[in-house]
């Protein structure tokens, strides 16, 4: 049997279990509660991660592009300051 497994922003992960994996009845109704809440837990801190990880690229992409306006305007002054003034 196949579960997908989706988090708050909607990416997708496939779990595969074998007829024959009975977890779920293994399973005392609390372990399986234990079980479900851990997991949501964990998700949820994954879900931080995954938040934190878009800011700091966010932030990262936000410098590139003003490293390379600030490039960009030394190399014009150095242009501007290397033409011979009449």
């Amino acid at each position: 049997m196949i579960y997908q497994i989706s988090n708050k922003m909607g990416m997708s992960k496939f779990l595969l279990v074998n007829k024959t994996d009975n977890f779920e009845e293994d399973m005392a109704p609390e372990e399986f509660e234990k079980l479900d809440s851990q997991l949501d837990a964990l998700n949820s801190a994954l879900d931080d991660i995954e938040q934190k990880n878009d800011d700091i690229h966010a932030q990262l992409v936000q410098l590139l592009h003003a490293n390379r306006e600030i490039r960009q305007q030394l190399q014009a002054s150095k242009v501007a300051d290397s033409e011979p003034q009449l």
